[in-house]
Order: C-alpha cells, then sequence, then structure tokens
C-alpha cells in the first residue's frame, strides 16, 4: 500500500516538472495520483469495523470510563403533578377558648416546643368560677345524700335481724348485747320496750296457766292475763311492720335523691368541661397535670375562674394572636399548634391523571420538593377524594410524607409523582449510558483489551435517571455507564478518517 502511494506522488511530481509538455498530460497525471490516495483511504476503511473503537491506554484512562450492568427493574408510569406541602390535620389545631374572659397570662411564644398537657395560655372567666361553685354545691349535696341513703339502709338491715331474734324470742338481754353497735335509729327503744312487754305478759300468762290448774286463780284473771299477752305481740307485730315499711321507704327516698344529686353534679361537671372546651377524656387527661377542672372544698375562690388552656398533643407553637390583659370571647383563636413531623402532600388529579385513582391508602409515591434541588422524598396515600371539585374539575389527593428532620415547611410546592398504570419488570439501563446519533439511540459495550462495541437498542419509558431498554441488550450485559461520549467523538473521528 506505501509503494502505491510513492508511485502516485512520483508521477505527481513528474507531471509538474513536465508542465509545458502539454496539459493532456499533465491532468492525466494528477487524476491518477488522486485515484491512488482514494483507494489506498478506501482499503483501510474496509478493515476497520465502523460500530467498534479501540482506546489506547492514556486515551482509556482520560475517558474515564465506568461500567455497569442492564438489570431488570419494577417500573411504572408516571406523571409529575405539582402539588403543596400543608399541616397535618391530624395534628393542627387553633386553640380556641370556649367561654369569655380575660387573658391573664401567655406562657408560650411562636416557634416554642410544647409537650402535651402543657400550660398554654391562662385566663379568668366569671362563668367558669360559677360553674365550678355549682359543682361544689352539688358536690357537697351529693356527699350528704350517700351518707344518708347508706344511713337508711343500715337502719332497714338492722330492723331486718332484730324482727328474726324477737321471732326467735332470744332472751331480751341477748337482744340488748348482740344489737348494741348494730344500727337502728329511733327504732331501737320502741322495739325493745314492746318486746319486754310482750315477754312480761307471755311470762304472766303461763304463770296463771299454771295455778290455775290448782284451783287457786279464777277465771277471769287467766282471761285477762292471756288477752294481755295477745294484745302486747300484736302491738309488737304492728310495730315491727310499720318501722319495717317506714324504714324502706325512706331508704328508696334516700336513694333516689343521692341518684338526682349525682345526675344534676354530672350536668354541673359538663357545663364546666363545655365552658373550658374539653371532653371527658381530656378532664382525666389534665388531672395528671392538676386539671383546671378538679376542685375541691379547700379551693380559694380566685382558682375557681381560673381556667388553663393546655396543649392537646406535643408540637410547635406556629401563631398567637392575643396578649396578656386583652379580653376574648366564645370562639376566639389564640394560638396555632401543629406537629409538623408529618406533613400532608397535597395535588389535584386532573382528567389525564384519573388513572391514578387506582392508589389506595398506604400505597407509596414519589415527591420532589422545588427547594430541595432533585432530593426525591417518598411519601404514602392518606386518602383520594371522591367528588370532582366544580371549580377546578379536579380529585384531591393527600398523602403523609414524614418531616422528622423539619426540612420541609408547610406552604412550599412540590413535583408529584402519580402512577398512570400499574407496576411492570423491565430491562433498564442507566439514562447517562444512552447515546443519540442520526436519530438513532445506542450504549458502548466493553469488548475487551481496551475496545468498546456500539449497540444499536430501541427504548421506552425514561423515569428517575433510569431507560427502559425494549430490544438490542439482554439482562446482565455490561454498558459503558460514563465516558460514553468519550467514545462516541472518538467513533466519529474515526468514521470521518
Amino acid at each position: 500500500m506505501k509503494l502505491r502511494v510513492l508511485t502516485g506522488v512520483l508521477v505527481l511530481t513528474v507531471a509538474a516538472v513536465a508542465v509545458y509538455g502539454g496539459r493532456h498530460y499533465f491532468s492525466a497525471a494528477v487524476t491518477f495520483g488522486i485515484d491512488q490516495s482514494q483507494k489506498a483511504r478506501d482499503d483501510v476503511a474496509a478493515d476497520r469495523d465502523p460500530k467498534a473503537v479501540k482506546l489506547p491506554p492514556d486515551k482509556l484512562k482520560a475517558a474515564d470510563i465506568i461500567l455497569t450492568k442492564a438489570v431488570t427493574t419494577v417500573l411504572r408510569l408516571e406523571n409529575n403533578v405539582p402539588g403543596r406541602l400543608k399541616y397535618d390535620d391530624r395534628r393542627h389545631v387553633e386553640v380556641r377558648t370556649a367561654t369569655p374572659g380575660i387573658i391573664t397570662a401567655v406562657c408560650v411564644n411562636p416557634g416554642d416546643k410544647v409537650k402535651a398537657g402543657d400550660v398554654l395560655i391562662k385566663l379568668s372567666s366569671s362563668e367558669v368560677g360559677n360553674a365550678r361553685a355549682d359543682v361544689l354545691q352539688r358536690t357537697s349535696e351529693l356527699k350528704l345524700a350517700v351518707e344518708n341513703r347508706d344511713w337508711e339502709k343500715e337502719i332497714c338491715d338492722g330492723l331486718a335481724k332484730l324482727t328474726d331474734a324477737i321471732r326467735e324470742r332470744m332472751p331480751i338481754e341477748v337482744i340488748k348485747k348482740d344489737f348494741k353497735h348494730v344500727t337502728l335509729g329511733k327504732n331501737r327503744e320502741q322495739l325493745l320496750s314492746a318486746y319486754s312487754d310482750v315477754l312480761l305478759a307471755e311470762s304472766l300468762a303461763t304463770a296463771v296457766e299454771e295455778n290455775a290448774k290448782s284451783g287457786g286463780v279464777s277465771g277471769r284473771i287467766i282471761e285477762e292475763r292471756i288477752n294481755n299477752r295477745d294484745n302486747a305481740e300484736a302491738t309488737l307485730l304492728t310495730a315491727l311492720e310499720n318501722l319495717t315499711f317506714t324504714a324502706k321507704v325512706s331508704q328508696r327516698h334516700a336513694e333516689t335523691q343521692a341518684e338526682d344529686l349525682e345526675r344534676r353534679l354530672s350536668i354541673c361537671q359538663q357545663a364546666v368541661q363545655t365552658l373550658l372546651g374539653q371532653s371527658a377524656a381530656d378532664e382525666a387527661s389534665a388531672a395528671k397535670n392538676d386539671t383546671d377542672t378538679s376542685v375541691s372544698q379547700k379551693e380559694i375562690p380566685e382558682s375557681l375562674s381560673l381556667v388553663q388552656l393546655r396543649a392537646p398533643f406535643a408540637g410547635t407553637i406556629e401563631r398567637r394572636q392575643f396578649s396578656p390583659s386583652e379580653r376574648v370571647a366564645v370562639g376566639d383563636g389564640l394560638l396555632t399548634l401543629a406537629d409538623t413531623s408529618t406533613l400532608w402532600v397535597y395535588a389535584d388529579l386532573r382528567e389525564r391523571e384519573w388513572k391514578a385513582l387506582i392508589l389506595k391508602p398506604g400505597d407509596e409515591i414519589r415527591v420532589e420538593p422545588s427547594t430541595l434541588g432533585k432530593k426525591t422524598l417518598s411519601a404514602r396515600v392518606h386518602f383520594v377524594g371522591r367528588e370532582v371539585d366544580p371549580l377546578t374539575n379536579a380529585i384531591p389527593l393527600v398523602a403523609v410524607i414524614d418531616n422528622a428532620d423539619g426540612e420541609l415547611r408547610p406552604g412550599m410546592f412540590v413535583q408529584v409523582a402519580v402512577p398512570l398504570a400499574a407496576s411492570r419488570e423491565a430491562l433498564t439501563v442507566p439514562e447517562s449510558a444512552v447515546l443519540e446519533h442520526d436519530q438513532r439511540t445506542f450504549v458502548f459495550s466493553p469488548d475487551g483489551d481496551g475496545g468498546f462495541r456500539r449497540i444499536d437498542i430501541i427504548l421506552g419509558l425514561r423515569m428517575n435517571g433510569i431507560v427502559e431498554v425494549i430490544s438490542g441488550l439482554s439482562a446482565g450485559e455490561q454498558v459503558v455507564s460514563r465516558g460514553g461520549f468519550y467514545l462516541k467523538s472518538e467513533l466519529l473521528l474515526e468514521g470521518e478518517e
């Protein structure tokens, strides 16, 4: 080949020297030289593979090539929709007052972190004071009613035992001893007196009946003694029945009164809870922290009107609207408390994203905050709305995103990747490995000993820095993920040469 090139150059030189020898001779000599050079280049091109490139060691080091494998990945067709971060409604509350009053102290400032049960604001309310005073009064009345009910029950129980003892004709001395500490009320003296009369009448009647056998007692006296005995016993039985009935009625009356006072006390306590804006569960929880709703007989009057608004959960004070000494009305918002460890991602799904309605609570979606560069976060679907908004013609999507590090703030814009189809497996390579030339896409694969071969491929989905390969590659094949542009430049240069 080198000989052919030298021959062409020699002919060209001779033709130049003999320029005056004739125009046709010069033209033929030049044409012959050019044809020989072109033929030499064609022979080199015929020996070279147009899809392969080989780099010497110095260029291979300069290319800084990195290899990766084509792998099977689960892909899901997605579409990015704009969204916004909002407070988690489950952990966001505006602390309002349920009663009019005057603020006496504000214990927190915006940005302060508080725990559940911490006192946020103190205010003085005369309505709460009156309601608590009613609770104290009802509590005292109920205590007396309960004592009276228990007293009446003890009397009933004591009368029942005494009645059994009398019917068994226990000696009066034994009854007095055994029932010395049994509650009988004002019935003790009356019943014991009547029982003593019965025992005496029975003793006299028995003695008369024994003397009558000897004939020493007249029939009239015997009859009189027997009548006295019967009358005394009837009087005792009557007293037992009347006193037992009266005791039972008194017991039922005391029980009814106690139940009524319990209901009235409950109503008064509910009135206090309503004024404080608390539920029974809140009250029980606040009881561990010296709750406002619990009052006692020894409590000073000034504290009856004191209202302490406490944090319902741990969080951060986001906003404060009032200061000490200001008067507040029912429903005024005093503070905004939020737990921003989790936030809501709020996005609208319009007609082109309605296939995303396949999402269910708990499904994971990708979120890209605008302020964190290309950082991608994950969120879990909380709910997908059911009704189309007539103004926006969209359905709301709400997801919960973790914000334990505090990098995210309510109000920030985000991009939400919503799925438009079910997940599927696909062969993928890094997006950096894919190159393009003459409207064809390809990758480079190592060919051994510093050589690389161009492999044409057909692409599918592009997402998250990876590309689906429909054809041209197999799973496990190595491709150039960095340095491919260098190889492409070398391949094109060799083609031009």
